[in-house]
């Protein structure tokens, strides 16, 4: 009976490593320390862009290079279509003005956490374990909204937070 159970118990953990991490062991993008197969439009056959720039985001014992999307096209595309996000990295976005900035996961391929980050870098909201809404259309989405204003917002690797231990409250550090 013991032996059952332990066996029952490796599995377990097996089965929530696989869950947290799984997207990312034997992907091109985790070998080569890069964004991953930035997947191609199917129409045109040519590859999606992220922005080139990025910056080290830190938040507690989070520490990830984060691109950074600053204009209206990048923050839109965001990480959709990403196949992949190695763990050490993430996406920034920056907007002009600090708002309750709404995300969905649309056309996302891996889970992921939302951090919403206020003027003063402050944490004011997470959204934690999002996972992709695969066969919805945009009105069948769901919107994620923070509990304040926010002028900044990190995505990363489901998981992440809970990990790291990001709460509300806790401050970023990074440079634009």
């Amino acid at each position: 009976m013991k032996k059952d159970l332990s066996v029952i118990g490796g599995l377990f953990v097996i089965i929530i490593v696989l869950i947290l991490f799984g997207n990312f062991f034997g992907t091109t993008g985790i070998l080569r320390g890069g964004f991953g197969v930035s997947g191609t439009s199917s129409a045109s056959g040519t590859s999606t862009k992220i922005s080139t720039d990025a910056t080290n985001v830190s938040i507690g014992k989070l520490n990830v290079k984060a691109k950074i999307a600053a204009n209206s096209s990048d923050r839109q595309k965001g990480l959709s279509k990403v196949d992949s996000l190695p763990l050490d990295q993430g996406m920034l976005f920056v907007f002009d003005k600090s708002d309750s900035y709404v995300f969905w996961m649309k056309d996302m391929k891996f889970a992921i956490d939302i951090i919403w980050i206020d003027e003063s870098k402050k944490v004011v909201s997470i959204a934690k374990n999002l996972s992709p809404e695969l066969g919805k259309n945009d009105l069948q989405l769901t919107q994620y909204k923070p509990a304040g204003a926010a002028k900044y917002v990190l995505e990363v690797n489901a998981g992440l937070s809970d990990l790291y231990g990001i709460h509300e409250g806790d401050i970023a550090s990074f440079q634009l």
